[in-house]
């Protein structure tokens, strides 16, 4: 039986404002992200090294979780088929 799709629609592009204040949950999922960093201390002492009670707008928080995904999932951005070398 094959897996079922479910199709997603897309999110408006209104509905990201870099200039509003972040919600509770935005900081919560920074702070989270923040733990994760840990693990990888020698890969994010910059980053790290970021108050994250300065993140005070969804631009802001949008920049942190870039610079966090990108080195908690380095590979996230590869083209699906290409293999990574180990």
């Amino acid at each position: 039986m094959p897996p079922k799709v479910v199709k997603v629609p897309k999110t408006d592009p209104k509905a990201f404002n870099p200039n509003r204040p972040a919600g509770k949950l935005l900081l919560a999922q920074t702070q989270h992200l923040r733990e994760g960093l840990i693990r990888h201390l020698h890969e994010v002492s910059t980053v790290l090294a970021m108050d994250i009670r300065s993140l005070k707008t969804e631009g802001d928080v949008s920049d942190y979780v870039r610079k966090v995904t990108s080195i908690l999932h380095p590979y996230g951005t590869r083209r699906a088929g290409r293999k990574v070398a180990s």
